[in-house]
């Protein structure tokens, strides 16, 4: 009995509230078009069209340069030992990252702020508020593949896409800008050390030409000739490694894990000299990186060292002349940095405002609000009917709220009169 109280209640509370809603459909649907149209007028006299532009550029690729190209010359175990790092930390950005960072800098928006005289665009006086502008404006996004896009957002469709553009020719100039600033501080470094390794070969050739008309010329036996081959090698990717720290040295501290790295390197390149020349590893064991040079003869010895110190000046003079004229070139070098994947095109279709959405979400909400207030007044009315206590509440709440509202225009006519006066 009480279920079929409570199912005759619901229906009864909905058949009211659809008869409110049809008794006031009229005001309901006047109000709901006049929003809509009202929005919509607001949103086409106040609110300009925009226009996003968008620009892609590939991931950038890893840098082959700087002192890992003499890897390539060597033995198949020292080169992965020896050459380009290739290094992979865990936790490190990725290049794109670093791209993105880039076309995110204060540099970079400087730049385009300048170029654009963005300024007078924004019309603004301070360079913060114009940076301020153009990040809101800007947005970067580095996809799953390493794909870096930026997207810029102006009322000028052209305007937006110069602006997308001129962000990726600045990327391209900071770009550049700071691998020739690197080849640079290389280039000058082993250009020193290039003349240092000059004056090594020309007394190692003296010596050795001296040598050979005290004496015959003796015929080493090939694994004392591997042997010294080798060890010419060694000593090669020796000062190879002793350049790439003195670069490092620059730019890195001495807590960087490429640096530490790098000096873990240049112990293991010393520990196998030292195995070589003594024809014993670190633990005593013989070595099997060959003989040892001192079983040689004596006479033999003194024309081993002489040989191998001329193999070695000479390996380092060709390294050395090789990485100082690739240190040139990318010194000089001016070709772009950055792969553009998709230019920025003037958009033909506007990005905002969404006039049609804003506008039925104004017709929606003043249906909401009106169907609320008509909903509140059927309930105050019916419950002036009955005299009820809730409606005398409300009464009293109105009465106190008139009387608020008197006491403020009573308060604001004395101000004007007094301001008259």
């Amino acid at each position: 009995m009480i279920e079929q109280q409570d199912q005759n209640k619901n229906e009864l509370f909905i058949f009211n509230f659809f008869g409110v809603i049809l008794r006031w459909r009229r005001l309901l649907i006047v109000n709901t078009l006049m929003a809509a149209v009202i929005t919509l007028a607001i949103m086409l006299i106040f609110f300009p069209n925009w226009y996003m532009a968008t620009t892609s550029i590939m991931p950038p690729e890893k840098d082959t340069g700087g002192l890992g190209f003499g890897a390539g010359m060597l033995p198949s175990g020292l080169g992965a030992l020896l050459g380009g790092s290739g290094l992979a930390l865990p936790g490190l950005a990725s290049p794109s990252d670093l791209y993105a960072s880039i076309l995110r800098s204060r540099a970079v928006a400087l730049a385009v702020i300048e170029k654009h005289d963005l300024k007078t665009v924004f019309d603004v006086d301070l360079e913060t508020r114009a940076l301020e502008e153009l990040y809101a404006r800007t947005g970067v996004i580095v996809q799953a593949e390493g794909i870096i896009s930026l997207s810029f957002e102006d009322t000028d469709p052209e305007r937006a896409a110069l602006i997308a553009n001129s962000f990726i020719e600045e990327l391209n100039r900071v770009n550049t800008e700071n691998l020739v600033s690197k080849a640079r501080a290389t280039r000058e470094f082993i250009e020193q050390r290039l003349e240092e390794s000059v004056a090594d070969l020309k007394a190692a050739e003296e010596d050795y030409e001296a040598f050979q008309k005290k004496h015959k010329a003796f015929s080493l036996e090939d694994q004392v000739k591997a042997a010294i081959n080798t060890i010419a090698t060694l000593k090669g990717e020796l000062v190879l490694s002793e350049i790439e720290l003195g670069v490092m040295k620059k730019s890195l501290s001495p807590d960087n894990i490429r640096y530490k790295n790098q000096l873990f390197k240049i112990e293991q390149i010393r520990q196998q000299i030292e195995e070589m020349e003594s024809g014993q590893s670190a633990s005593g064991d013989p070595s099997s990186l060959g003989i040892s040079v001192a079983e040689a003869p004596e006479l033999g010895l003194e024309f081993v060292r002489l040989t191998r110190e001329l193999k070695i000046q000479e390996t380092i003079f060709e390294l050395l002349k090789q990485q100082y004229e690739h240190a040139k070139i990318q010194e000089m070098r001016d070709t772009p940095t950055v792969q553009v994947l998709d230019r920025a095109r003037v958009p033909e279709l506007k990005s905002k405002p969404k006039r049609v959405f804003t506008a039925a979400l104004g017709g929606v909400l003043s249906f909401g609000l009106t169907l609320f207030f008509i909903l509140a007044y059927e309930f105050t009315q019916r419950e002036k009917e009955k005299n009820s206590e809730v409606y005398r509440r409300i009464s009293d709440f109105t009465k106190m709220l008139n009387e608020d509202i008197f006491w403020l225009k009573t308060l604001f006519s004395k101000k004007e009169k007094g301001d008259v006066g």
